[in-house]
Protein backbone atom coordinates (compact mmCIF):
# COMPACT_ATOMS: atom_id res chain seq x y z
CA UNK A 1 0.00 0.00 0.00
CA UNK A 2 2.66 2.65 1.39
CA UNK A 3 4.40 1.79 -2.59
CA UNK A 4 1.04 2.42 -4.26
CA UNK A 5 1.05 5.71 -2.43
CA UNK A 6 4.56 6.47 -3.09
CA UNK A 7 4.22 5.51 -7.02
CA UNK A 8 0.72 7.64 -6.93
CA UNK A 9 2.65 10.65 -5.97
CA UNK A 10 5.37 10.31 -8.25
CA UNK A 11 3.21 10.18 -11.20
CA UNK A 12 0.97 13.27 -9.92
CA UNK A 13 4.13 15.43 -9.91
CA UNK A 14 5.47 14.03 -13.08
CA UNK A 15 1.98 15.23 -14.53
CA UNK A 16 1.75 18.74 -13.01
CA UNK A 17 5.89 19.04 -14.62
CA UNK A 18 4.53 18.11 -18.04
CA UNK A 19 1.46 19.90 -17.65
CA UNK A 20 3.79 23.27 -17.40
CA UNK A 21 6.14 23.04 -19.13
CA UNK A 22 3.30 21.88 -22.27
CA UNK A 23 1.79 25.35 -21.54
CA UNK A 24 5.12 27.51 -21.07
CA UNK A 25 6.69 25.75 -24.08
CA UNK A 26 10.40 24.56 -23.54
CA UNK A 27 12.17 26.12 -20.29
CA UNK A 28 14.37 28.73 -20.38
CA UNK A 29 17.73 28.20 -18.84
CA UNK A 30 19.76 31.60 -18.56
CA UNK A 31 22.59 33.38 -16.39
CA UNK A 32 22.63 36.67 -14.85
CA UNK A 33 25.91 38.26 -16.63
CA UNK A 34 27.35 41.68 -16.77
CA UNK A 35 27.04 42.86 -20.85
CA UNK A 36 29.34 45.11 -21.88
CA UNK A 37 27.05 46.65 -24.80
CA UNK A 38 25.07 49.44 -23.70
CA UNK A 39 23.01 48.88 -26.86
CA UNK A 40 22.12 44.94 -26.06
CA UNK A 41 17.89 44.39 -25.52
CA UNK A 42 16.08 41.50 -25.23
CA UNK A 43 16.52 39.25 -28.09
CA UNK A 44 19.91 40.41 -29.25
CA UNK A 45 22.07 37.38 -29.71
CA UNK A 46 25.00 37.91 -27.61
CA UNK A 47 28.97 36.55 -28.01
CA UNK A 48 31.98 36.88 -25.95
CA UNK A 49 34.35 39.21 -27.54
CA UNK A 50 38.60 40.64 -26.44
CA UNK A 51 36.36 43.47 -24.98
CA UNK A 52 33.97 41.62 -23.09
CA UNK A 53 30.01 40.56 -24.30
CA UNK A 54 28.70 42.18 -26.94
CA UNK A 55 26.34 41.77 -29.36
CA UNK A 56 26.78 39.52 -32.10
CA UNK A 57 28.35 41.05 -35.46
CA UNK A 58 29.96 38.23 -37.28
CA UNK A 59 28.17 35.75 -39.17
CA UNK A 60 28.57 32.07 -38.02
CA UNK A 61 30.65 33.72 -34.82
CA UNK A 62 32.33 30.85 -32.87
CA UNK A 63 31.75 33.02 -29.42
CA UNK A 64 28.13 32.85 -29.26
CA UNK A 65 27.17 32.32 -25.69
CA UNK A 66 23.26 32.95 -26.02
CA UNK A 67 20.14 35.41 -26.24
CA UNK A 68 18.87 38.29 -23.92
CA UNK A 69 16.12 37.01 -22.37
CA UNK A 70 12.94 38.78 -20.39
CA UNK A 71 11.89 36.16 -17.86
CA UNK A 72 13.74 33.29 -18.34
CA UNK A 73 12.44 30.07 -15.97
CA UNK A 74 15.73 29.86 -14.57
CA UNK A 75 18.49 32.18 -14.08
CA UNK A 76 22.00 31.45 -12.39
CA UNK A 77 23.77 34.55 -10.65
CA UNK A 78 22.48 37.42 -8.74
CA UNK A 79 20.84 40.41 -11.16
CA UNK A 80 22.94 43.67 -10.70
CA UNK A 81 22.08 46.91 -12.57
CA UNK A 82 24.58 45.93 -15.25
CA UNK A 83 23.25 42.69 -15.92
CA UNK A 84 21.06 40.67 -18.06
CA UNK A 85 19.31 37.55 -17.91
CA UNK A 86 21.55 35.60 -21.14
CA UNK A 87 19.89 32.52 -22.47
CA UNK A 88 22.11 29.59 -23.51
CA UNK A 89 19.12 26.82 -23.60
CA UNK A 90 15.51 26.80 -24.28
CA UNK A 91 12.83 28.27 -26.69
CA UNK A 92 13.37 31.88 -26.60
CA UNK A 93 12.33 34.69 -29.23
CA UNK A 94 15.03 35.80 -31.27
CA UNK A 95 15.49 39.05 -33.46
CA UNK A 96 16.30 37.87 -37.05
CA UNK A 97 16.26 38.93 -40.88
CA UNK A 98 16.00 37.42 -44.20
CA UNK A 99 19.32 38.77 -45.67
CA UNK A 100 20.49 35.65 -45.76
CA UNK A 101 16.88 34.00 -47.59
CA UNK A 102 13.48 32.99 -46.16
CA UNK A 103 13.64 31.33 -42.88
CA UNK A 104 11.20 28.09 -42.63
CA UNK A 105 10.34 26.21 -39.50
CA UNK A 106 13.17 23.96 -38.14
CA UNK A 107 16.01 25.90 -40.03
CA UNK A 108 19.01 26.89 -38.58
CA UNK A 109 19.60 30.16 -37.24
CA UNK A 110 22.79 32.07 -36.93
CA UNK A 111 24.60 35.31 -36.06
CA UNK A 112 25.00 37.82 -38.82
CA UNK A 113 27.00 41.64 -39.82
CA UNK A 114 23.72 43.16 -38.43
CA UNK A 115 24.74 43.61 -34.86
CA UNK A 116 22.47 41.02 -32.56
CA UNK A 117 20.29 40.32 -35.05
CA UNK A 118 20.29 36.62 -36.59
CA UNK A 119 19.98 35.21 -39.87
CA UNK A 120 19.52 31.56 -41.53
CA UNK A 121 22.42 29.30 -41.54
CA UNK A 122 23.08 28.39 -45.32
CA UNK A 123 26.18 26.57 -44.52
CA UNK A 124 28.44 24.84 -41.89
CA UNK A 125 29.21 26.49 -38.77
CA UNK A 126 28.22 27.76 -35.51
CA UNK A 127 24.69 28.30 -35.03
CA UNK A 128 22.23 29.37 -32.46
CA UNK A 129 19.62 27.10 -32.47
CA UNK A 130 16.55 26.02 -34.90
CA UNK A 131 14.11 28.67 -36.24
CA UNK A 132 10.82 27.03 -34.37
CA UNK A 133 8.19 29.12 -37.18
CA UNK A 134 8.54 30.93 -40.42
CA UNK A 135 9.77 34.27 -41.09
CA UNK A 136 9.76 35.67 -44.46
CA UNK A 137 9.90 39.73 -43.74
CA UNK A 138 13.10 42.73 -43.16
CA UNK A 139 13.50 41.95 -39.70
CA UNK A 140 11.48 40.87 -36.96
CA UNK A 141 11.20 38.06 -33.43
CA UNK A 142 10.90 34.75 -34.06
CA UNK A 143 10.80 31.63 -31.54
CA UNK A 144 13.98 29.41 -31.57
CA UNK A 145 14.94 26.60 -29.38
CA UNK A 146 18.50 27.84 -28.68
CA UNK A 147 21.07 24.78 -28.66
CA UNK A 148 24.63 26.41 -29.94
CA UNK A 149 26.54 24.02 -31.58
CA UNK A 150 28.41 23.62 -34.89
CA UNK A 151 26.07 21.57 -37.74
CA UNK A 152 27.68 20.66 -41.32
CA UNK A 153 24.94 21.81 -43.37
CA UNK A 154 25.62 19.74 -45.91
CA UNK A 155 25.47 17.00 -43.88
CA UNK A 156 22.07 17.65 -42.23
CA UNK A 157 19.71 17.44 -45.45
CA UNK A 158 20.89 13.59 -45.53
CA UNK A 159 19.88 12.66 -42.19
CA UNK A 160 16.43 11.18 -40.84
CA UNK A 161 15.97 13.50 -38.72
CA UNK A 162 17.14 16.24 -41.24
CA UNK A 163 14.60 14.40 -43.59
CA UNK A 164 11.37 14.53 -41.58
CA UNK A 165 12.17 18.09 -40.69
CA UNK A 166 12.28 19.01 -44.17
CA UNK A 167 9.02 16.95 -44.80
CA UNK A 168 7.07 17.87 -41.94
CA UNK A 169 7.78 21.74 -42.37
CA UNK A 170 6.24 21.64 -46.13
CA UNK A 171 2.92 20.33 -44.92
CA UNK A 172 0.54 22.69 -45.04
CA UNK A 173 2.11 24.99 -48.30
CA UNK A 174 0.48 24.00 -51.18
CA UNK A 175 3.77 25.44 -53.19
CA UNK A 176 6.04 23.15 -51.00
CA UNK A 177 4.27 19.96 -52.16
CA UNK A 178 6.74 19.11 -55.03
CA UNK A 179 9.39 19.64 -52.85
CA UNK A 180 7.50 17.26 -49.66
CA UNK A 181 6.82 14.59 -52.45
CA UNK A 182 10.49 14.66 -53.68
CA UNK A 183 11.79 13.99 -49.98
CA UNK A 184 9.31 11.26 -49.16
CA UNK A 185 10.42 9.54 -52.58
CA UNK A 186 13.90 9.63 -51.68
CA UNK A 187 13.26 8.29 -48.18
CA UNK A 188 11.20 5.52 -49.44
CA UNK A 189 14.11 4.72 -51.83
CA UNK A 190 16.50 4.91 -48.90
CA UNK A 191 15.08 3.33 -46.49
CA UNK A 192 13.56 0.64 -48.68
CA UNK A 193 17.11 -0.13 -50.13
CA UNK A 194 18.01 -0.89 -46.87
CA UNK A 195 15.80 -2.91 -45.16
CA UNK A 196 15.36 -4.96 -48.46
CA UNK A 197 19.56 -5.00 -48.51
CA UNK A 198 19.78 -6.23 -44.90
CA UNK A 199 16.98 -9.30 -45.12
CA UNK A 200 17.95 -10.05 -48.11
CA UNK A 201 21.63 -10.81 -46.57
CA UNK A 202 20.39 -12.24 -43.61
CA UNK A 203 18.38 -14.75 -45.67
CA UNK A 204 21.39 -15.17 -48.08
CA UNK A 205 23.72 -16.01 -45.01
CA UNK A 206 20.88 -18.07 -43.43
CA UNK A 207 20.81 -20.22 -46.24
CA UNK A 208 24.51 -20.84 -47.05
CA UNK A 209 25.12 -21.80 -43.26
CA UNK A 210 22.37 -24.83 -43.83
CA UNK A 211 23.95 -25.41 -47.05
CA UNK A 212 27.41 -25.82 -45.64
CA UNK A 213 26.20 -28.07 -42.61
CA UNK A 214 24.28 -30.25 -45.15
CA UNK A 215 27.23 -30.56 -47.67
CA UNK A 216 30.59 -30.04 -45.97
CA UNK A 217 32.30 -31.50 -48.95
CA UNK A 218 31.12 -28.53 -51.02
CA UNK A 219 31.73 -25.64 -48.48
CA UNK A 220 34.29 -23.91 -50.66
CA UNK A 221 31.56 -23.42 -53.64
CA UNK A 222 29.30 -23.02 -51.39
CA UNK A 223 31.09 -19.67 -49.72
CA UNK A 224 32.35 -18.77 -52.86
CA UNK A 225 28.63 -18.42 -54.13
CA UNK A 226 27.62 -16.51 -50.62
CA UNK A 227 30.28 -13.81 -51.24
CA UNK A 228 29.12 -13.63 -54.46
CA UNK A 229 25.28 -13.35 -53.76
CA UNK A 230 26.36 -10.97 -50.57
CA UNK A 231 28.51 -8.65 -53.01
CA UNK A 232 25.34 -8.55 -55.53
CA UNK A 233 22.80 -7.31 -52.51
CA UNK A 234 25.19 -4.88 -51.16
CA UNK A 235 25.58 -3.26 -54.67
CA UNK A 236 21.50 -3.08 -55.36
CA UNK A 237 21.48 -1.56 -51.58
CA UNK A 238 23.84 1.10 -52.44
CA UNK A 239 22.67 1.69 -55.72
CA UNK A 240 19.44 2.26 -54.09
CA UNK A 241 20.69 4.96 -51.54
CA UNK A 242 22.51 6.45 -54.32
CA UNK A 243 19.38 6.88 -56.52
CA UNK A 244 17.93 8.11 -53.06
CA UNK A 245 20.69 10.98 -52.89
CA UNK A 246 20.12 11.66 -56.37
CA UNK A 247 16.95 12.70 -55.73
CA UNK A 248 17.36 14.71 -53.11
CA UNK A 249 20.44 16.65 -54.53
CA UNK A 250 18.83 17.26 -57.98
Amino acid sequence: MKNFHFFSLIFLGLFVLNEIVSAQGLPQMAKNLEIDDPEAKIGDIISQTEEGLFRSNIPYDANIIGIVGETPILVFGRPTPTTLPIVFSGEILVKVSNISGEIKKGDFITSSNNPGIGQKATQSGIVLGRAMEDFNQGEGLITVFVDVQYTNISLEKFTLGGMVTKIMSGFGRPENVPEVLRYLFALFLGGGSFFIGFFSFAKALREEVIAVSRNPLAKKSIISAMILNLAGILVLTLAGLGLALFVILY
